[in-house]
């Protein structure tokens, strides 16, 4: 295995801190602390980077806020120069592991993503579909971010990083003087005090090296599955796994293979929702059901996504958030939506738009009818005409 030497070095260069800080800002702009780092970049940037070359450098303090959909779960925010320093580290190290990934672990990658792991899902399940019977075996690692292993990450990672000082900067991220991110077996982030959590277990849910960490972590599951178990329909995307097979006892074998491989190399457990299902009843996968034949939101996501417009709109009413933020907001969804069956929501959809139209209208603000595509048939129309078929006045 090719390993790599003097990474520490470009990690802490000057253009990389600065490319950081480009990559960090994005979609952040107006925030305060970001405003700040933008008016001296250049010093705060030569700043972070003596701090590292010293050793110096700690991790501040996080932000701890919980997410609840589509479960509950703790998240942890960094302050901006920390998330600059994260970036630096990303930019020089994932392309390292990211080459050596098999081309059917979908999260967070280049090229990749949840659209193309659900087209690439679909496509297994109707080759299988017309092989006879089929079956999905669904994997769901218990508390994945919680229970990543430190130790076993760094000797991961340092199969390829040869390079002592990466090797500190890895475990100052890991190991938090402040804050805690591991939670004990078998146990939810509500019920474990901040004080009982574990120090040389998990990584916090919303930093960019938690993701890259996460795959690399599980990428060794990925190549005893390729490589030992010789599976072909087998994809992951981040925690999220999915096997087709037409022997439901074969699945089961792989299953059993597969915990006790997990158990012994990397310290995880598969949990309760874990399962094998006959095929043409469809599997959940990245926030969707999926079908040989279509696909549909899951009905959580959808109660989410209708919650979230009506937010939006009420917050766009009371000048609470920018209408580049709403449309921000719809865009988003609206390719989401673009990628599934769900009229209802897409009506849902269109009607918000209308009133955002409306209330932009009103107010004088430019509107630009460009933006505006409409899903209900799958196609493009201007704003007033699509509003009018919609039964929304103008």
């Amino acid at each position: 295995m090719k390993t790599y030497k003097n990474i520490f070095v470009q990690v802490v260069a000057f253009d990389n801190l600065m490319l950081a800080h480009y990559h960090a800002s994005k979609g952040k702009k107006h925030r305060d602390e970001v405003l700040i780092f933008e008016q001296r970049k250049a010093e705060y940037c030569i700043i972070l980077g003596n701090r590292l070359v010293k050793q110096t450098y700690k991790v501040g303090s996080y932000r701890i806020f919980w997410i609840r959909r589509p479960v509950l779960r703790m998240a942890m925010a960094l302050h901006y120069p920390d998330r600059v320093v994260q970036w630096g580290i990303y930019q020089v190290v994932f392309p390292i592991f990211d080459k050596g990934f098999i081309s059917d672990s979908y999260a967070c990658r280049k090229g990749k993503g949840a659209h193309a792991a659900l087209d690439q899902l679909q496509y297994w399940m109707r080759q299988a579909d017309r092989g006879g019977p089929a079956y999905t075996l669904k994997l769901d690692v218990s508390k994945y971010f919680y229970r990543i292993d430190h130790e076993i990450l760094l000797k991961i990672l340092a199969q390829k990083i040869s390079d002592p000082r990466m090797m500190w900067l890895f475990r100052v991220i890991l190991h938090s003087d402040q804050t805690k991110f591991g939670l004990p077996e078998g146990m939810s982030a509500d019920e474990v005090p901040p004080e009982c959590r574990l120090e040389d277990t998990g990584v916090p849910i919303g930093n960019l090296t938690s993701q890259m960490f996460a795959n690399i972590y599980l990428d060794v599951l990925d190549q005893f599955v390729k490589h030992k178990l010789r599976i072909h329909w087998y994809i992951r995307y981040m925690d999220d796994i999915i096997i087709i097979g037409h022997d439901k006892q074969e699945l089961a074998h792989i299953r059993d293979e597969i915990a006790v491989f997990l158990r012994r190399e990397l310290n995880l457990a598969l949990n309760h929702k874990t399962s094998i299902q006959p095929l043409k009843q469809g599997v959940e996968f990245v926030g969707m059901r999926v079908w040989p034949t279509h696909r549909r939101l899951r009905h959580a996501t959808i109660r989410g996504i209708k919650l979230r417009l009506s937010q939006v709109l009420a917050q766009y009413e009371a000048n609470e958030i920018t209408a580049e933020s709403v449309e921000r907001t719809i865009g988003s969804y609206r390719g989401v939506l673009s990628h599934c069956e769900c009229m209802a929501l897409k009506h849902k959809l269109n009607q918000t738009y209308g009133k955002f139209y409306i209330i932009k209208k009103e107010r004088g603000e430019q509107n630009n009818g460009n933006q505006s595509i409409f899903l209900c048939e799958g196609r493009e129309q201007g704003v007033e005409q699509e509003l009018q078929r919609e039964g929304v006045p103008v």
